[in-house]
């Protein structure tokens, strides 16, 4: 392929156009043939009411989405899309592919990696220009691809782990023949459950309704659950957990139109002691499952776990898709005792385009190497920054 040149990308108001790509890929795909590598997709969004479908298809403008086309001669060679987190503080790459075909014939991996380390240089430039501290990044651990983003500055902060279960009765029942061997011989329930902390799994806990004034509470939870380096490497605001880890705050649905959606706190007055989210899935998408617990309280995230499965077996069989951190151990012991399967491993990477100077000093506005324990990149050279103001990280490639 000729060598990029500015004019190759450009942005495209439709927000929706990465989706379509991605769909005809699904298609071709069914038919063992592909339209394009994508690196970053949404293959498990939340699902969507009709209302939600027919707007999109009426309005493919949204404000906080920027979508970039690359092309040479009028054929696409890639896609990529960011959108901001509330507060325009942070984007997240939301698609990101580069076409495997080129006039009918296979393009070159070369081809289809320069095309991809392009589209994410422009979008950090896109992103530094709009004053946007932070670009967040989820890509499929061990993927190749990875090394673009380490070029470009991207540090891997930490892993997400994917849990999936093909139905909450099977998850249930689980639960329950563990309840039945602890309770006959409980050194023979430690080695069934391999190494998960049952204890408390049978209990129950008080739950109710989420409410927004619980957000501050949520963060609290978020800072005891989460390791230092990566509240650090991530840096979210209070709008931005309630954004990424509680779907914005918004439990309400419309009847007959949106799928159900609730949400539920362990409160224990001065703390809450844990979190639960349920997404009831319609047509093809699985019910979907989020839950913190607080690690001061070994038996919550079980008991917060077998509460959702009660309230998914509900509405018959359903898969359960469910994602935890790698970090988040209670949790992720609960998903094994109720017989989830691990599907997958993605790397949470991050990148941070400013940093504040001290009066009277320089120092880079993007620190030489910033490790967060998690095999890390090394971050690209960057201008200093002098006085109070705020100056931005300049991206280059290697």
């Amino acid at each position: 392929m000729r060598g990029f040149h500015p004019g190759m990308i450009r942005p495209v108001p439709s927000f929706v156009l990465p989706g379509m790509f991605y769909a005809i890929d699904r298609y071709m795909r069914s038919r063992h043939s592909d339209y394009a590598n994508f690196v970053i997709a949404q293959p498990l969004d939340e699902p969507r009411s009709s209302l939600a479908a027919l707007r999109d298809a009426l309005f493919p403008v949204a404000r906080n989405a920027h979508t970039w086309i690359c092309e040479e001669n009028w054929h696409p060679l890639g896609v990529a899309q960011a959108r901001a987190r509330p507060g325009n503080l942070a984007w997240d790459l939301t698609f990101l592919a580069a076409m495997t075909r080129r006039d009918d014939q296979p393009a070159p991996a070369a081809a289809q990696d320069e095309a991809l380390l392009e589209m994410v240089q422009y979008a950090l430039n896109a992103a530094i220009m709009r004053g946007v501290h932070r670009v967040f990044a989820r890509v499929e651990d061990e993927r190749p691809e990875l090394e673009i983003f380490g070029k470009l500055g991207f540090q891997r902060y930490a892993r997400e782990l994917t849990y999936w279960l093909p139905s909450a009765a099977d998850g249930l029942d689980a639960l329950a023949r563990l309840d039945t061997l602890a309770a006959s011989d409980p050194p023979d329930a430690e080695r069934a459950s391999a190494g998960a902390n049952s204890r408390g799994a049978g209990a129950s806990v008080p739950l109710r309704p989420w409410h927004r004034h619980d957000a501050w509470g949520l963060l609290r939870l978020y800072d005891a659950c989460t390791p230092k380096v990566v509240q650090l490497a991530e840096s979210l605001t209070n709008d931005e957990l309630i954004h990424t880890r509680a779907a914005g705050g918004r439990t309400w649905y419309l009847p007959l139109l949106e799928p159900e959606t609730s949400a539920f706190v362990h409160d224990r007055g001065a703390r809450l002691g844990g979190w639960l989210r349920l997404r009831h899935g319609r047509g093809s998408p699985p019910h979907m499952l989020s839950l913190l617990a607080h690690p001061d309280d070994p038996g919550v995230a079980p008991a917060l776990l077998r509460f959702g499965l009660r309230v998914l077996a509900q509405d018959g069989p359903r898969p359960v898709y469910c994602q935890a951190r790698e970090y988040e151990t209670a949790t992720v012991d609960a998903l094994r005792a109720a017989g989830f399967a691990h599907t997958g491993t993605d790397a949470l990477l991050v990148r941070h385009l400013t940093m504040r100077a001290l009066r009277g000093r320089e120092v880079p506005a993007v620190e030489a190497r910033m490790a967060y324990g998690v095999r890390g990149y090394g971050t690209t050279p960057s201008r200093l920054s002098k006085g109070e103001n705020t100056q931005y990280a300049r991206t280059e490639t290697h």
